[in-house]
């Protein structure tokens, strides 16, 4: 059951925001990590203390923390079993930034506001781009880029953004 459910998450076609506030351990941790934007309010924490109990990860954490905040730090983290607040997570690059914990929905849905405002075909294959990307190398990632970039060219919503960038207003995507 848990690994549809991180697959589930991973494969989403939408940016996925985490808003963490409080302690996100083992499982939590790992499905922190699966948000495109991760905000943690001050109260946060984040580990992954499968050894305590004697296991290891198996809910794809050892594939996405060393992906998140680098080998050397996943390893820091896994085999010593110990936690890191907001801050370090933050400097790690595990959380994109740390706010207060009674600003942490608002600004997590203010994020979302600003994402959802996007033309929605062009978002979708971003994020395709940026997952695709971690497992590809440099020449793949230009082919599939110039294929996207061609469909998008193809849609409504590329000539509002031209028209609304020149019109100096706001685009009104509409996802065509």
């Amino acid at each position: 059951v848990v690994h549809r459910i991180v697959r589930a998450l991973y494969g989403l076609e939408v940016p996925l925001i985490s808003a963490v506030n409080g302690p996100a351990m083992g499982l939590g941790c790992d499905i922190a990590g699966l948000g495109d934007i991760r905000i943690a309010s001050d109260r946060a924490s984040f580990g992954v203390p499968f050894m305590k109990l004697g296991i290891i990860p198996g809910d794809g954490g050892s594939w996405l923390l060393p992906r998140n905040i680098g080998y050397a730090r996943a390893a820091e983290l896994l085999f010593t079993a110990r936690s890191i607040d907001a801050a370090t997570a933050e400097q790690w690059g595990l959380v994109n930034r740390v706010v207060a914990h009674e600003t942490l929905m608002d600004e997590a849905m203010q994020t979302a506001d600003q994402i959802a405002a996007q033309p929605p075909q062009a978002l979708r294959m971003a994020k395709t781009l940026l997952r695709q990307g971690r497992d590809m190398n440099f020449d793949q990632m230009l082919e599939l880029s110039a294929v996207m970039q061609a469909l998008a060219h193809l849609t409504d919503d590329h000539i509002e953004g031209v028209t609304a960038v020149l019109e100096k207003r706001t685009g009104a995507f509409s996802g065509t």
